[in-house]
């Protein structure tokens, strides 16, 4: 992935939040269909041509302006929700037997290969915590929707879980600093960077990872 496609996909992800908080404000859906797209064309960037990014992204915002007509209230609760489902999907489907967890994958990429015996069982317990905290969120996010006023729905969905995941990043890296001294660590921020390259579902002739 090039340098010009992760700045995209980051500024389409940052911008989101801040389109999905004014449309809750201002109770109008279409900011919220504005940062989908966003997130779409920035996505299918990495695959597409231009020409085509540009035409998906048309049908996307026609897609998403009939919905925030249609279903306004889907448009501006169901991505929150659905994307810390598909996070939490996404890390609890390397946790069966004869996978490897997340963050072991992760980690051994980071490593060059190998991963001591105390790695494999902290990285796989991360991926776990990882796993709870997304369904968490999800749960959360679903429970303000019902019950909350939108305001406070709005504040956690596109504020505070960000933070809390940051929070995570953080507290992480100071615990697992402490714990494995005798390990050298990637920053918070080297790690986060390193992320275009790692291949999350691995080619199954790859042998587990790469």
């Amino acid at each position: 992935m090039s340098n010009r496609a992760r700045s995209f996909i980051l500024a389409a992800c940052c911008a989101y939040p801040l389109l999905a908080h004014t449309a809750a404000v201002l109770n109008e859906p279409r900011w919220a269909a504005i940062g989908l797209v966003g997130i779409a064309c920035a996505v299918s960037s990495t695959r597409l041509r231009a020409w085509q990014t540009a035409l998906l992204g048309v049908l996307f915002f026609s897609v998403a302006l009939w919905l925030a007509a249609r279903f306004p209230g889907w448009l501006l609760y169901s991505p929150p929700v659905a994307l810390n489902l598909a996070c939490c999907a996404l890390f609890a489907a390397t946790l069966g037997r004869g996978r490897e967890p997340m963050v072991s994958r992760f980690a051994r990429a980071e490593r060059g290969g190998e991963l001591p015996p105390d790695l494999v069982r902290y990285t796989r317990n991360l991926t776990w915590a990882w796993t709870v905290f997304f369904a968490l969120m999800a749960a959360i996010s679903l429970v303000l929707a019902w019950t909350g006023p939108i305001a406070l729905w709005s504040l956690f969905t596109n504020l505070v879980i960000y933070a809390l995941v940051s929070l995570f990043f953080v507290l992480e890296y100071g615990y697992r600093r402490a714990r494995f001294q005798h390990y050298r660590h990637a920053s918070p921020a080297e790690a986060i960077r390193r992320l275009g390259s790692y291949r999350i579902f691995p080619r199954p002739a790859d042998g587990g990872w790469r």
